[in-house]
């Protein structure tokens, strides 16, 4: 009502035919040695060998280096239309080692080792960025200074984008109060990931094998769990030091402080003057060329950026550690049976806030659940000609009895880790950085699934509540001693306000949504109709038992935590019937 505009972006282009363009070249050798009778191993190496990008002209492409404050532009002044960039070609290996040790008849022993290299997405290693910097093409982005703030109105309306002429010497100084810029590591990084395992297979008769095996990965410059962009740079701190900030003081948020102000103990509500490049002198903010923004308590000098820095440097890690178990039942009187167990620990780091505490951002990876059983199988029905049951049946009966066989797949899993948030604890910190409450006694999640519920229309909607309850007090469908869940003056609540520039330290994805129940099963019928001839029918029942699996609740402390929808990989029970004649 007010014309208030809170934030604002978009894109601005200057040319349409800018372009990337990239070399690869990849060699693999392999091979395998019988050592002794009973060692195997095998041995591969594969160089990946990757060239910076280049574009197809000068002027159509450029990076933003987040050391000296410039947009490196392709071509001009001196700068190889592949901007400068490097790969190290040395880092580029990727040895593959295999091994198998036969300890007797019946046991063999295996272990491996692999490194595998990705190139990213969304124009980490090529594409998508160089081409969309400036001087090709800008992204105006205007954030406000507090939580209340305006970037413009309505009836001004957005300031002109800025669209600046290239230097002699190809260096743009970056004007990082008007736009968002992209950048990249320098040597270029590529996503890594080592993987090992051990295993211990043992037949425990001529039809049933025993494996217990352990797995493992650590992923290095990855993205994090649901990120897609990298990191920001420029985000704000919780505690800005001296050496960034505008008056050389240690900063610290502070909404109570009067916008556009640093009270005497270095408390300011104004989030850009605790981002990295507000306060910050690089070169290029020193350069002729640079235009000091004209933003509160910036000098001549300092950089002044308030937009955001698109780091594609895929810095963050994953790590991933298993213990699988495999019991597996070869085809014995027309049954085939494989059973498999995981248990497993999986962590990565999300971008939000990582530039300033990786451990703040380290938890669980939201899309793996802890333990996994799968089963699955055949069984020839045993009726029909040349079978157990009615071996001499004529062709009529052998038609209608014989030929069945029946398959199934059974899936059980444990819940997905979430994060528990609350709204108050978001007034203590800058945006950047996540509102979890803190803990001050034991909780656990007990699920209270409801009925179906549905309006008159007669649509349906999956209703639960999953409640944090006091561990003395755990029942389920109880909340225990938590009617309020966060009650510092009565001092029951399990949760509290963390407190000014405090994250809490519940930590992210610590908590388990409900578990997963899955059933597969089919039903197939094969019979001859000429010799040359034969049909197959077959039925299908995907989630046989229609079982519901619930997602997880929404996390906030502050409501009770209401599920609307199914979980990953629930969906309805499907039938579904074919028919294959094959001649």
């Amino acid at each position: 009502m007010l014309g208030q505009a809170t934030n604002f972006g978009r894109y601005y282009s200057t040319s349409t035919n800018a372009k990337e363009f990239q070399k690869r070249t990849f060699f693999y050798g392999q091979d395998t040695w019988r050592l002794t009778h009973a060692l195997t191993l095998n041995l591969g190496l594969r160089w990946e060998l990757y060239f910076p990008e280049s574009v197809n002209g000068p002027g159509n492409g450029a990076l933003l280096n987040i050391t000296d404050g410039y947009l490196h532009v392709a071509g001009e002044g001196g700068i190889g239309s592949n901007l400068g960039w490097d790969i190290k070609k040395a880092k580029q290996f990727a040895p593959r080692i295999g091994l198998a040790y036969q300890v007797n008849e019946k046991t063999v022993v295996r272990a491996g080792y692999g490194r595998s290299f990705d190139t990213g997405v969304f124009g980490s290693i090529f594409g998508h960025t160089v081409t969309q910097n400036l001087p090709v093409l800008g992204n105006q982005e205007l954030n406000p200074a507090t939580a209340i703030s305006n970037v413009f109105t309505l009836d001004a309306g957005p300031p002109t984008p800025p669209t600046l002429s290239v230097p002699q010497n190809g260096l743009l100084p970056n004007p990082g109060s008007q736009v968002s810029s992209s950048a990249r590591n320098n040597p270029l990084t590529f996503p890594t990931i080592d993987a090992w395992n051990l295993a211990v297979q043992r037949a425990i008769t001529p039809t049933l094998a025993l494996t217990v095996a352990y797995v493992g990965n650590k992923g290095t410059h990855t993205l994090g769990d649901g990120d897609s962009n990298g990191t920001n740079p420029n985000e704000a701190a919780i505690n800005l030091p001296g050496s960034f900030s505008v008056n050389g003081q240690t900063l610290h948020y502070d909404p109570s402080v009067a916008s556009n102000t640093i009270a005497a103990n270095g408390g300011t509500s104004t989030q850009n003057m605790l981002q990295r490049y507000y306060g910050l002198s690089l070169p290029a903010c020193k350069d002729i060329n640079y235009k000091t923004p004209n933003e509160p308590l910036v000098t001549g000098g300092m950089c002044g950026w308030t937009s955001s820095v698109a780091y594609r440097g895929d810095d963050q890690n994953t790590e991933f550690d298993a213990l699988q178990i495999t019991l597996a039942q070869q085809f014995s009187k027309g049954l085939a049976i494989t059973g498999n167990y995981q248990w497993d620990a999986a962590f990565d780091e999300q971008s939000g806030y990582y530039t300033w505490d990786h451990s703040i951002t380290h938890g669980r990876d939201s899309a793996t659940r802890d333990q996994q059983l799968t089963a699955y199988g055949s069984y020839d029905l045993p009726f029909g000609r040349g079978k157990q049951y009615a071996q001499n049946a004529n062709r009529i009966a052998d038609l209608i009895i014989g030929g069945y066989q029946l398959s199934g797949v059974l899936s059980w899993a444990g819940g997905l880790p979430f994060t528990l948030n609350y709204g108050e604890s978001s007034n203590n910190i800058p945006g950047s950085a996540p509102s979890f409450p803190s803990k001050v006694g034991t909780a656990h999640m007990k699920l209270n699934l409801t009925k179906f519920t549905g309006s008159g229309t007669g649509t349906r909607q999956l209703y639960a509540q999953q409640i944090p309850c006091a561990e003395a007090t755990c029942k389920p469908g109880a909340a225990g001693n938590l009617t309020d869940p966060v009650d510092t003056a009565a001092g029951t609540g399990v949760f509290v306000n963390p407190g000014l520039d405090t994250i809490g330290n519940v930590g992210r994805d610590t908590y388990f949504g409900p578990t997963f129940f899955n059933t597969d099963l089919g039903l197939t019928k094969a019979f001859t109709i000429h010799e040359s001839i034969v049909a197959k029918f077959r039925m299908d029942a995907f989630n046989a038992f229609n079982h519901i699996n619930p997602g997880n609740p929404g996390g906030s402390i502050e409501s009770p935590g209401t599920i609307t929808g199914e979980g990953a990989g629930g969906a309805p029970r499907q039938l579904d019937f074919s028919l294959r004649v094959q001649f």
